[in-house]
């Protein structure tokens, strides 16, 4: 399972509806409305990069209002990592 938080910028006045249509994606575990450089954060699960890579090229950045997202793949979970 692969978890990502993808930042994404939305069209002006378009945030709301945007934020609307992403959160029925079933992909998509949570999505966040915020101020600043970006206007959405998005929290997606997939079963394989490949699953990953069909969401965001193909589903993702082809809804309408979305200007351009930056994705950040989890490099690992927070369960394995190790405090010192």
């Amino acid at each position: 399972m692969f978890e990502c938080y993808t930042l994404a910028r939305v069209s002006p006045s378009m945030d709301k509806k945007v934020f609307r249509k992403i959160k029925e994606y079933t992909e998509v575990k949570e999505v966040i409305l915020t101020y600043g450089e970006y206007d959405l954060i998005i929290l997606v699960e997939s079963n394989s990069l490949e699953e990953l890579d069909d969401f965001i090229f193909d589903k993702l950045r082809t809804t309408e209002g979305i200007e351009s997202t930056t994705t950040l793949i989890e490099a690992k979970p927070a369960s394995v990592i190790k405090e010192r």
